[in-house]
């Protein structure tokens, strides 16, 4: 008689594990190449940028003042417009803050039927007052000071309906914002 092998059939169990280490591998190895791919291409931008050192990344650009023109240092300044001309507040912004002075707020009025430009002080102090009148040139009928310490600013510039007459008019028109 001859022998019978007894084989032992494999269980599900096994079929499965080895499946499941399969698919394990699969993804293992996915995520490496996807790795890979992603270091090839650090690589080859870090060439890149060597082998082309002459090109430069220019951000926007505000026009630097020469240190001798800057006014006193930390005038702080709010812009209000005052009329219902939209932009009118940053032009204004724009044209203090390349003569150098910080502004910090730039908004609409509490209404924007404002006859008159005026300049308001909100501190004691009022050389920053004259300073900046300077540089705005408003008729001394049109400066104010009214010390308000909670507005954590020195002036208040309210942009009124006049704004067309004012000399400095045509240079806020002038600027452009480079970006």
């Amino acid at each position: 008689m001859p022998r019978s092998y007894n084989r032992k059939k494999r269980s599900p169990y096994r079929k499965s594990k080895r499946r499941q280490v399969d698919l394990q591998k699969w993804f293992l190895n996915l995520a490496i190449f996807s790795i890979s791919v992603v270091i090839v291409g650090f690589i080859f931008s870090m060439g890149k940028r060597i082998s082309s050192p002459g090109e430069k990344l220019t951000l926007s650009q505000v026009n630097v003042i020469p240190p001798d023109d800057r006014p006193m240092p930390y005038t702080v300044i709010e812009v209000l417009n005052g009329t219902n001309v939209n932009g009118l507040g940053q032009k204004f912004t724009n044209y203090l803050r390349q003569n150098g002075y910080d502004v910090i707020s730039t908004g609409n009025a509490d209404h924007s039927n404002y006859e008159n430009t005026m300049l308001i002080a909100r501190t004691a102090d009022v050389t920053k007052l004259r300073e900046v009148n300077g540089t705005i040139l408003l008729d001394s009928d049109k400066l104010f000071q009214k010390t308000d310490s909670s507005l954590q600013v020195d002036l208040t510039l309210i942009i009124g309906k006049d704004y067309q007459g004012l000399p400095v008019y045509a240079k806020i028109m002038a600027i452009r914002e480079s970006f």
